[in-house]
C-alpha cells in the first residue's frame, strides 16, 4: 500500500530528528531539543557604582543628578537603592583643574545590563570627573530583604548628612558673628576637612562592616535551620 504525502513527510522528519537528536512538536513537524529546555536567569548582583562630582554642584544638582540616574536603572530592569553621599574630597591628583570633589556612591541591584547604561550616562554628563563600578554581591537571593535595608541605610545617612550640614551652618554662622564684631576668624583649613572627611568614612565603614556581619549571621542561621537533625 503506497503511503500518503502526510505519511512520508512525517517518516522523513522522524529519520531526520533521529540523526540530528531533536523532537517531534505536537502536530509531527520536527523541533530543536534544545529550544524546550528552559532559558536560565542571570543572578541577580549587587553592585555599587562610585562617581565623583564637579566641587561646585549644588544641593539641588545633585539630587537631579541621582534621580536622573536612578532613572536609567530602571529604565534598564535594575532595582536602585541607596545612595551614599560621602561629601566633598580632595582629590588624589588634579582632574579637569580640579583639586576637590563631591563623591557619591550609587547601589543597586541587577543581572549586569544595567551597568553599561549607567556608565554611559556618566560618561555623557560633563561634570562627572571619574566613575568607578564594583560588584559588591554575586548573587542576592533575597531582594525584598535588601530593598529594607536600604530604607534604613538611606533614613540614617540623611540623619547624619543633615547632623552635619547644621553643624557647619552654625560654625559658618559663629564665624560671620565673630567677623561682624571686628574679631579675627580662622577660616577653616583643607586639613579641618580631610579630618572630617575621615571621621564621616569611619562611620560609613563601620556600619558596611556592622551590616555585612549581619548579613553573614542571617545566613549562618538560615544554613542551621535547613540542616538535617542530629548532624
Amino acid at each position: 500500500m503506497l503511503a500518503t504525502p502526510t505519511q512520508l513527510r512525517t517518516n522523513l522528519g522522524s529519520r531526520w530528528c533521529a540523526q540530528t537528536r531533536c523532537t517531534h512538536r505536537s502536530d509531527g513537524s520536527p523541533g530543536d531539543r534544545r529550544a524546550r529546555r528552559p532559558a536560565q536567569e542571570d543572578p541577580v548582583r549587587e553592585f555599587d557604582t562610585t562617581f565623583i562630582v564637579q566641587p561646585e554642584i549644588s544641593e539641588e544638582g545633585r539630587e537631579a543628578l541621582i534621580l536622573r540616574l536612578r532613572g536609567v536603572l530602571e529604565r534598564a530592569g535594575a532595582t536602585p537603592l541607596e545612595v551614599d553621599d560621602m561629601g566633598k574630597k580632595k582629590l588624589a591628583y588634579e582632574i579637569k583643574r580640579f583639586q576637590k570633589g563631591h563623591y557619591l556612591s550609587l547601589f543597586y541591584l541587577d543581572s549586569g545590563k544595567a551597568v553599561a547604561e549607567l556608565e554611559r550616562a556618566l560618561r555623557l554628563d560633563e561634570s562627572i570627573l571619574r566613575f568607578l563600578t564594583v560588584r559588591k554581591e554575586d548573587q542576592v537571593d533575597d531582594v525584598d530583604a535588601r530593598r529594607a535595608r536600604s530604607v534604613e541605610l538611606e533614613k540614617s545617612r540623611k540623619e547624619k548628612a543633615a547632623e552635619r550640614a547644621a553643624r557647619e551652618a552654625e560654625e559658618r554662622a559663629q564665624r560671620e558673628a565673630a567677623r561682624a564684631a571686628g574679631e579675627s576668624v580662622e577660616e577653616p583649613s583643607d586639613d579641618d576637612d580631610l579630618e572630617e572627611e575621615d571621621v564621616y568614612d569611619r562611620d560609613r565603614d563601620r556600619d558596611r562592616d556592622r551590616d555585612r556581619d549581619r548579613r553573614r549571621r542571617d545566613d549562618d542561621d538560615e544554613g542551621d535551620d535547613r540542616s538535617p537533625a542530629g548532624e
